[in-house]
């Protein structure tokens, strides 16, 4: 049996291989490989003297999780322009993905940021246009204490 070493950053957090990059989003080695070339997704750390067949590319869990909605934006038809341009809009209002209980929300023409249950806005377009968000299940609970 194979021993499987995990590899961790400078603050001990752990990175994720290639493969297992590629098993949890189900995208292929040629898209990791042109996402890196463009940018839109980053290895934390790079192994140059990696042998044949040994993982050479590490990614940190937010850049894994970024990838897991890039594939979910790409199978929704968000094109790669698009993609790009909700990162850049994420990482200009400080979201980190990995790091969040909130929401992104698409109705197929545009992507949206839900910051609390109330309040969302546009993220593909970076408009600041707040969203009205209705939490049904807070007026059924209102209603099901008077009943």
């Amino acid at each position: 049996m194979r021993t499987v070493s995990r590899k961790k950053n400078n603050n001990g957090k752990r990175l994720y291989t290639i493969p297992e990059l590629l098993g949890l989003t189900g995208m292929t080695r040629k898209q990791a490989s042109y996402w890196a070339q463009i940018q839109l997704l980053n290895p934390r750390m790079r192994e140059p003297k990696a042998r044949a067949g040994s993982p050479s590319s590490f990614y940190s869990a937010e850049e894994v999780v970024k990838a897991m909605i890039i594939c979910d934006l790409k199978r929704a038809g968000f094109s790669l322009r698009q993609i790009q341009q909700v990162t850049h809009n994420l990482e200009e209002h400080g979201i980190r993905l990995d790091a969040s209980e909130n929401y992104l929300l698409t109705d197929g023409y545009s992507v949206y940021y839900a910051y609390s249950n109330n309040e969302a806005v546009d993220i593909l377009k970076h408009h600041r246009q707040m969203l009205l968000l209705v939490p049904v299940h807070e007026q059924v609970e209102k209603l099901k204490k008077v009943a």
